[in-house]
């Protein structure tokens, strides 16, 4: 994943305050309010409140890795896969042009794609990818690279910009590590506060639940719930992760794939498992953590 220097973050963080503002245009003023509540505004039931629309989940689904599809290579040896599961990968800018019809010709059926970083930074290959892995057949997701160098409302601002709501997708990803354009290490419930404003407004439009990723150093140091009640994303090289609920499994970082230069992320996908525990059930509303009640 790309980084960014600490000037360029200053840069993007200006740019993040302009964008904030799509939010009315994208989702109206319910989430207004919400944002109003995340930046210490009066609102603060907002913090809660259900989600405004439930998506339609049958309309997320993703074709089956055909039997002896190449995707099948980049398995773990000994490792097959189940009924449910299904082969894709994730890409940024880093995979430059992608020839997705190639990538689907490998039997892979979603791709989760890059879309934005902190605040004020869009993939450059995000909209050309989403178009392009939509187009040949593969099931697109976005996710958002968090930074805590930047509030995690103005964050949601630019994720929503670039990526609307749409029932036929993935749900979106947050991408938990630490950034090495960012030095910020606040305390634990701050850090939390700003993942849990994220959250609330990208759910809250989207009236689906998140996919968390997290790496090891990240969640070494802060420990925190943040995929309690949400579908995990977790990383597990040469064997099936030890949990065994997780909605996405991340076996590599270095595969091979038709129509893409370069090493690759290899993931593994329970569609099941994703429209389950992302569904947001009828009068719930944001995931909040009192970490300091912990």
């Amino acid at each position: 994943m790309p980084r960014f220097t600490p000037e360029q973050v200053r840069r993007r963080q200006l740019v993040a305050g302009a964008l904030a503002l799509v939010l009315v245009l994208v989702i109206g003023g319910c989430t207004v309010s919400l944002i109003g509540a995340l930046r210490g505004g009066d609102d603060e039931q907002a913090l809660t409140d259900p989600a405004p629309f439930t998506a339609d989940d049958a309309a997320m689904a993703a074709a089956a890795t055909p039997q002896g599809a190449a995707a099948l290579e980049n398995l773990p040896e000994g490792v097959e896969l189940t009924p449910d599961e299904v082969m894709g990968i994730d890409v940024s800018s880093h995979q430059q042009d992608i020839d997705w019809a190639q990538v689907a010709g490998d039997g892979y059926g979603f791709a989760y794609i890059k879309a934005t970083e902190g605040s004020g930074f869009t993939d450059t290959h995000f909209q050309q990818n989403w178009d392009g892995a939509r187009a040949a057949g593969l099931t697109p997701g976005a996710y958002h690279y968090f930074t805590l160098c930047s509030p995690g409302a103005d964050q949601a601002a630019d994720f929503l910009a670039a990526v609307p709501p749409d029932d036929s997708a993935l749900p979106p990803a947050l991408d938990l590590e630490f950034d090495g354009a960012c030095d910020d290490r606040p305390e634990a419930d701050r850090a939390q506060a700003e993942i849990d404003a994220f959250t609330a407004v990208i759910e809250e439009a989207w009236g689906r639940r998140m996919v968390i990723y997290s790496s090891s150093e990240w969640r070494e140091h802060y420990g925190l719930p943040v995929s309690d009640g949400r579908p995990d994303w977790l990383f597990s090289a040469g064997e099936r992760p030890v949990q065994e609920d997780w909605a996405v499994w991340q076996m590599r970082f270095d595969g091979t794939v038709s129509g893409i230069s370069g090493g690759v992320d290899i993931d593994v996908a329970r569609i099941e498992v994703l429209r389950d525990h992302a569904e947001i059930p009828e009068g719930e509303g944001a995931i909040t953590h009192d970490v300091a009640g912990d």
